[in-house]
């Protein structure tokens, strides 16, 4: 199932600024990596997250942890949704809620 282009758009932003953290130079190093090794282009993240995640672990180790946490923080920012930090949860998890939580939202205006 494809997200909204509005949602899509959001996600792909969060990321950008989730890398952007680290510096431009290694944003654009990390992105080449994950291209390389894992076939994965930045427009493609949305509907291969799962993709995203295993990349990104594979490109910083334990620091793809936090970075996933400053996308999910900036992705939920974007929607006006409360972010609430959950230990267990990885981007995966934040993404699925983030867009149950929005669409209920919509539904409810």
């Amino acid at each position: 199932m494809s997200e909204p282009a509005g949602f899509r758009e959001a996600l792909l932003e969060a990321v950008d600024y989730g890398l952007m953290v680290l510096g431009e130079i290694v944003r654009q190093a990390i992105w080449e990596q994950i291209e390389n090794r894992h076939a994965l282009k930045r427009e493609e993240t949305p509907e291969r997250l799962e993709a995203f995640h295993t990349a990104l672990g594979s490109v910083l180790g334990v620091g793809a942890e936090t970075v996933e946490k400053l996308i999910a923080k900036n992705l939920y920012q974007r929607l006006g949704l409360n972010f609430t930090p959950h230990p267990e949860w990885t981007l995966i998890e934040y993404v699925d809620h983030a867009k149950t939580t929005s669409e209920s939202i919509q539904v409810h205006e």
